[in-house]
């Protein structure tokens, strides 16, 4: 190693090292005032010290937010609310790190969610935050009108853009101690050694267990026009339109216990999306291509022979050939190959506990 590489691990061994001193200072800083308050007046977690009913105030995040706080917490409210109608994303310890707050009493999700912090990520990894529901004793999102006992806070291990590195847990450790401040209570956050290397092994295992397959329709001499393409996608079952020059075969499942059943797009149409936002309905398509992205469809719905089956439709209306990523033509006995293979991939998703489809599935290979 060259002295100016060792110069630069060394000046990157320095500032992981100087985020991780910051940390520990922090908590020790937020032990410390606590362990320094008033013998005479309730601790910020004992503000139920009172003797009497009249006299106990709630905790001090039951405190009206001022106007400065309402006007930050408003953006993020605001942001939050489109994506109210999909399903949320829950904590699930097979692919996040959970760090947890045990306050001393019971607040109102109206008085934590301010409090979060503002950017639900750390680096490239989503962050989750649930409260343990005073009433009823269950973990869910937080919500206005519920009173929490306990907080969770998680950053996902990995995704298809890696597995979490120590500067991405650094920066979700630095929010829980923000977080903790906020709330008077210190994190109780896992060893950072064993999280990355959890990372590390749940990124391997992702890899080796990931799928994402592609049959092509190539026009054969003409090519076909736009709305022709589409009202013959649409006879197929390609209803949903996801972006432009992207369609979804949609299907419905019933998902365990959950009375509402879940929809997934069981397979994507894309073709060229230059064409459609022309807005011209004649501009000629040469090709399209059907897309199943495996972990995030159930093996119930049988995507892959659903895929082969549309494919074929398809280039039966359409007259075109199907064909690999280089062109050359797919025939029966490959697509057969490929669907024994994806078995044994369906087998090892599910010893994992990620089977496709599954929500933890659907957040891990994303």
């Amino acid at each position: 190693m060259g002295p100016l590489q060792q110069a630069l691990a060394t000046v990157g061994v320095l500032i992981i090292a100087a985020v991780l001193g910051y940390n520990l200072w922090q908590g020790w800083r937020l032990r410390r005032r606590r362990l320094r308050a008033e013998p005479d007046a309730p601790a910020p977690g004992d503000a139920f010290a009172a003797t009497t009913p009249e006299q106990r105030v709630e905790p001090g995040l039951d405190e009206p937010l001022d106007d400065a706080q309402q006007q930050a917490a408003a953006p993020a409210a605001a942001a939050e609310a489109p994506r109210a109608r999909a399903p949320l994303a829950r904590i699930d310890p097979l692919i996040d790190a959970i760090a947890s707050f045990v306050l001393d009493q019971p607040v109102p999700g109206e008085a934590l969610q301010p409090r979060l912090p503002r950017s639900a990520r750390a680096g490239t990894k989503p962050l989750l935050f649930e409260g343990r529901n005073a009433a009823s004793g269950a973990w869910e999102p937080l919500q206005p009108g519920q009173r929490y006992a306990e907080v969770q806070a998680a950053v996902q291990l990995a995704s298809r853009s890696g597995a979490l590195n120590a500067i991405e847990y650094s920066e979700f450790v630095t929010k829980c101690h923000a977080l903790g401040e906020a709330l008077g209570v210190a994190p109780d956050l896992p060893d950072m050694a064993e999280v990355l290397e959890q990372a590390r092994e749940l990124d391997g295992f992702a890899a080796g267990n990931d799928a994402q397959l592609s049959i092509n329709l190539q026009a054969q001499g003409v090519a076909w026009g736009l709305d022709y393409l589409r009202q013959q996608a649409q006879a197929c079952g390609f209803t949903t339109n996801l972006a432009a020059g992207r369609m979804a075969l949609v299907e419905a499942l019933a998902d365990g216990g959950d009375a509402t059943p879940r929809r997934y797009a069981v397979v994507q149409l894309q073709f060229d999306a230059h064409a459609e936002l022309a807005d011209d309905p004649a501009m000629p398509v040469a090709r399209a291509t059907l897309l199943l992205d495996v972990p995030q469809v159930p093996q119930a719905l049988r995507p892959f022979a659903r895929m082969r089956e549309v494919a074929g439709q398809l280039a039966q209306a359409l007259g075109a050939r199907q064909v690999d990523d280089n062109g050359a033509p797919l025939s029966a006995t490959a697509l057969d190959q490929i669907e024994v293979q994806l078995q044994h991939l369906y087998g090892s998703l599910e010893s994992r506990g990620l089977g496709a489809g599954s929500a933890a599935a659907q957040r891990l290979f994303a």
